[in-house]
Formats: C-alpha cells, sequence, structure tokens
C-alpha cells in the first residue's frame, strides 16, 4: 500500500518582507531651517570676505569658528562651557542618574560671525524670511549640532540660547517646543561666575509684550509646532519663557522631572498633572505677567578646564566648514557645492573638501592622517546599511569587498584619534555581510553608548540582536529606541527590521517541517502590525501554515494505518483510519482514508 508524502509549504512566506514595506515609507531628505521646510536661498549665499581674519578655538564640548575677537569668543566660549556643565548636572540629578547625556557628547559646530552682514544669510536661510531678525540659530542634523551667534550687544544672551538647544538635543528625544524655546529663554540671560549659574532674572521684553496681550491659553502654547507659523513669533517665545518661569518659580525640582517625563517621551498634559497636579490649573487659565518677585536659582557647575589657545583658521577650512553645513539643508545643496569648489580654489589638496565631493582616494592621498577623511571615505561604501534608508539594507553584489574596506578604513580612523562613536557605529554596521556577526554586535553596543541618537546604528544593533535569536536584547532595544521615537520612518524602520528577521526565521522552520512554530510566529507579527491590510495577509498566511500542518499530522496518521495494514493488523489500521475520518478536511485525505478503510473491511 502506497504512503502520502506530507506537504511541504517551501518559500511560503516569500512576500512577508514586503508587507513591512507597505508600511515603511523611504524617508525623503528633510529641510533643517527651524521649521523643517525645505528652502532655497533667496540668493547665492555670499561666501566670507577673503580679508577677514577667523580663528578656531577647540573647548570640551564645543568646536567653534569665530570672526570675532580672540577674548570675545574665548568668553564666550568659557560661558558655554560652564552653562553647559550646570545644567547637564541638574537635570541628572532630576532622576538619579548621573551623565544624563553619556559619557560621550557630540561636539556642537559653532560659528560666531563678528559682522552681522556676514551672518544674516544664514538666518535668512534657516528662518525662510529675508531681513530675520534673528540674531542666533541653532540647529541639529544628521552630522551633528550647529550654531550660528550673530555678534551684537545680546550675543551673550544669544549664545546661552542656542546652547540651550543644543544640551535638550544630545538626548534620543527632543522635549516640546514650548519646553525648549522657553527654557532657552529663561537661561538666556543667566550670570555666570565663579563657576555658578545664576538664572531666572525677569526678561522685561517679555513682560512688556506680555502685559500688553490678552492672557494666552496654556493650550495655545504646548501644541505649538515647530512648522507652525507661531513657532517664530515674539509671542511664543515670551508665552513658553512665562510658562517655564512660572513652573520653576512654583517647584523647580519638579520641573526638572517634568522636562526629564518628556525627554522620555511622555505627554507634556500628563507630565504636567504628574508632577504640579491642581497648581496646573491656575496656569491653564491664562498665561500673562504677574507682578511678583521673580524666583532666582542658582546651578553649580564644575569649573571648565580653559578652551585650547585659538589659533588661525584658514580659508579653505571655513569654506569646507560652511559647506558642510549647507549640505545638511534641503533646497541649499548648489550653495553647499559652491562652497566646496570656493574651498579648493583656495587650497586645491584640502583632503576633507576632496573627501565631500567624492574624490576619496585623492583625500587619503591628502590627508592620510586625517581620521574624518578616512571617516567620511568608510560611510560612503556602506551603501543603505547607514543613513535614513538604514533598516531596509540587503546585501548585494559588492557589498562585501565594500564594506571590509570600511572596516579597516574605520579601524584607521580609530588608530588616529577620529570619533570614536561613528567610527564603532561604521565597524559594527560592515558586519552586516558576514556569517559571524557577533564582532559587529560588540561594535555596535559600544556605539550606541556613546551616540544613542544615531537610530541607523541602533536599527543595524537591533538587526543583529533578532537575527542571533537575542530577542530579550532586541526587545529592550525597541522599547528604548524606537517605541516612543518621534519620527514615525524611524518606527517603521524598526518594524521592518523585525518582520524581515521574522520571516526569515519563520521559513527556516517551515522548511525543516516545523510548521506550527512558523505559524506561531507569523500570528505574533500579524498581532504587531498596524496596517489592516498587511495584518490580514499575515493572518491568512499564519492560518494556511496551521491548515497545512494539521493535513500532515493526519497524512501521519493515514501512513500510520498504511503501516499496521501492511503488517497485517487490519483492526487497528481500521480503528486509525476512523479516529483519521473524524477530524480530516483535506479531500485527497478523505479519499484516501475512506478508500483504505472500504478495502481493510472487505479483507475482515
Amino acid at each position: 500500500m502506497n504512503r502520502l508524502a506530507p506537504l511541504l509549504l517551501l518559500g511560503f512566506l516569500l512576500g512577508a518582507p514586503l508587507l513591512a514595506q507597505d508600511v515603511y515609507v523611504p524617508p525623503v531628505p528633510k529641510g533643517i531651517g527651524v521649521d523643517g521646510k525645505v528652502r532655497t536661498p533667496n540668493a547665492p549665499i555670499p561666501f566670507p570676505s577673503a580679508k577677514g581674519r577667523w580663528i578656531r578655538v577647540r573647548s570640551g564640548r564645543f568646536n567653534v569658528f569665530s570672526s570675532a575677537n580672540e577674548t570675545m569668543t574665548r568668553d564666550i566660549v568659557s560661558d558655554l562651557e560652564t552653562l553647559a556643565s550646570a545644567l547637564s548636572a541638574d537635570l541628572s540629578k532630576s532622576d538619579g542618574t548621573a551623565g544624563t547625556y553619556g559619557t560621550y557628547e557630540a561636539k556642537a559646530t559653532v560659528f560666531i560671525f563678528g559682522n552681522p552682514r556676514d551672518s544674516r544669510p544664514y538666518f535668512d536661510l534657516l528662518f525662510a524670511r529675508v531681513n530675520s531678525r534673528a540674531n542666533g540659530a541653532y540647529v541639529r542634523h544628521e552630522g551633528g549640532g550647529t550654531m550660528f551667534i550673530g555678534a551684537s550687544r545680546r550675543i551673550e544672551r544669544t549664545a546661552m540660547h542656542e546652547l540651550i538647544h543644543d544640551l535638550l538635543r544630545q538626548g534620543e528625544i527632543a522635549p516640546p517646543l514650548w519646553l525648549e524655546e522657553g527654557l532657552a529663554e529663561y537661561f538666556s540671560n543667566a550670570v555666570i561666575q565663579g563657576g555658578r549659574v545664576r538664572a531666572g532674572a525677569p526678561i522685561e521684553e517679555h513682560i512688556s509684550l506680555l502685559r500688553r496681550r490678552t492672557a494666552v491659553k496654556l493650550d495655545d502654547v504646548i501644541h505649538v509646532k515647530a512648522e507652525s507659523a507661531k513657532a517664530s513669533t515674539t509671542e511664543f517665545y515670551a508665552a513658553s519663557w512665562a510658562v517655564v518661569e512660572w513652573l520653576i518659580q512654583k517647584d523647580e525640582a519638579a520641573f526638572f522631572r517634568l522636562l526629564r517625563d518628556t525627554q522620555r517621551g511622555g505627554a507634556a498634559e500628563e507630565a504636567l498633572q504628574t508632577h504640579y497636579g491642581k497648581a496646573a490649573e491656575e496656569l491653564a487659565v491664562g498665561i500673562r505677567w504677574r507682578d511678583r518677585i521673580p524666583k532666582l536659582i542658582t546651578l553649580a557647575a564644575q569649573v571648565p578646564q580653559p578652551a585650547e589657545a585659538a589659533e588661525p583658521l584658514d580659508r579653505a577650512t571655513l569654506l569646507y566648514e560652511l559647506g558642510r553645513f549647507l549640505s545638511y539643508v534641503a533646497g541649499a545643496e548648489k550653495d553647499s557645492t559652491r562652497h566646496y569648489r570656493e574651498a579648493l580654489n583656495a587650497d586645491p589638496k584640502h583632503a576633507r573638501t576632496l573627501a565631500a565631493i567624492g574624490e576619496y582616494e585623492r583625500a587619503v592621498a591628502a590627508g592620510p592622517n586625517d581620521p574624518d577623511v578616512h571617516l567620511l571615505y568608510a560611510e560612503s561604501l556602506l551603501s543603505t546599511a547607514q543613513g535614513v534608508f538604514a533598516g531596509i539594507f540587503e546585501p548585494a553584489a559588492g557589498d562585501a569587498e565594500n564594506f571590509r574596506k570600511a572596516r579597516t578604513l574605520a579601524e584607521r580612523a580609530l588608530e588616529l584619534g577620529g570619533d570614536e562613536g561613528r567610527a564603532r557605529g561604521i565597524l559594527g554596521t560592515t558586519y552586516l555581510v558576514e556569517t559571524d556577526i557577533a564582532p559587529g554586535i560588540v561594535e555596535l553596543e559600544r556605539a550606541r553608548a556613546l551616540v544613542p541618537q544615531r537610530m541607523d546604528y541602533a536599527l543595524n544593533l537591533y538587526a543583529m540582536y533578532l537575527r542571533t535569536g537575542a530577542r530579550d536584547k532586541a526587545d529592550a532595544l525597541f522599547a528604548a529606541a524606537f517605541e516612543n521615537a518621534r519620527d514615525k520612518q524611524t518606527i517603521f524602520a524598526a518594524r521592518n527590521v523585525l518582520v524581515t528577521a521574522e520571516t526569515a526565521r519563520a521559513n527556516t522552520l517551515a522548511q525543516s517541517g516545523k510548521l506550527e512554530e512558523a505559524a506561531a510566529i507569523v500570528r505574533q507579527l500579524a498581532a504587531a502590525t498596524p496596517d489592516p491590510r498587511g495584518r490580514l495577509d499575515l493572518e491568512q498566511q499564519a492560518a494556511q501554515l496551521e491548515s497545512t500542518a494539521a493535513v500532515n499530522r493526519h497524512i501521519q496518521s493515514y501512513n500510520e494505518a498504511v503501516a499496521l495494514a501492511n503488517t497485517g493488523k487490519n483492526r487497528e489500521a481500521v480503528q486509525v483510519l476512523d479516529e483519521l475520518l473524524k477530524v480530516a478536511t483535506d479531500p485527497s485525505v478523505v479519499r484516501d482514508a475512506k478508500e483504505l478503510r472500504n478495502d481493510l473491511k472487505k479483507r475482515r
């Protein structure tokens, strides 16, 4: 008697990764003006005067390029460092955790323009309007943070304001806009002396405006988004400052706990209720300046190490740095290229500029000991495995060779004292093309600790955890990095990684005959899929797996009956067939089982 062969579903989930693609929308370049919109300069941004004198000053947290005099520049850097130390310490105390921003903080680039005319085109570009009255701007972008300060009698206040933006955006999640701007204004006129920061003094122009205006509703402040026209109005700045001032005056410790909650992704309304209770209702009635004695707060700081001695800044490097910033502004690419070309006119062998325009071999030859050149070259070899498309990378022909070359370049950058977080992120990513990814996990874990804001490194680490079956670590990383991410692209990318990894695991189980285990994985994927069409498709595939598994069990029972019959145990074979026919649904199994049962009955 013939046996039946089990049904196989090889490749049954080949289309599953595409379900995630239906949900995941590849990101498009974003403008990084203060409102996040794409913009194009109204006219070519002029190059700094060739006659101007620029200096470079390095400190613990800042890399400063300045055309102001050295005394003013060093004073600004010293005050920025002191305020950064004081505020970081106070934020850390708010939840009892030391090192709010970790042991690594990417240095912010600071441009200080001694001549306001030189800074004006950048403010017009970033604020999307000509003759903007802004005198400072801070932008967080893929390359880190950049601060612009236009010299004036209020240069210190501008610097303090922009520093707060840099500190608050070092973490993974930025606080709400009103809280960020309000705190930046609150500390903008801080007095720094002897390692202490004294803040909270009234800002007279805000008080004057609030006294003239009808009371602002709290809801009209906390729901303002960066892309809103209200976000850059003096009224919004004044109201945000007034809210922060009121909250700190009411309960300083509660304020920093509230700030911490929002930086962890909590809703501002819930945090206000949690830490201020009914007191928040008083604030919600209306924001105005009520005559009162302001509460000044004092924060202690570690006295910063003096900034390094100022050094002359060559023209090619200045043009390169300005061009690099412009490269991050969607719509300003032509101006970025213009600055690079002018840098090469000033120095045809300027290594970083050569790397920026894609002349990597020439760049390495021109700057063999420049770690940044090696890192730029390495990043160019990683295709979509790094940057905004991380999470959908699949190895292609030639990737293994390129990734290994990138690994060598990143290792050399580390030897040269390059950016450790960036170098280790590259090193870890290169192992995506390897069979043994354990070394990549180690490197990406280090990178994650050093630069937690780099979501591409986190996504690659997440993929490696899933690939090695370290589900506990993967789930913990998802909760920490992706679950409360503001950027929907990041969430979609993480889900795409999960679906791809789990699909591969389910396929492996299915091909080895473990259909029910594969079905359980697909059921879990379906439950976690927010897209209705994708969820339905996965549920249908899980049902197909379960159905096939059941048919295979029934085939196994049929074959058992055949084996019994072949040894003359017809009675036992009929009993097995009777039980089988109670549950079997597959037409071919039912047909063959009935035929065999009838044949055995005749023999009896």
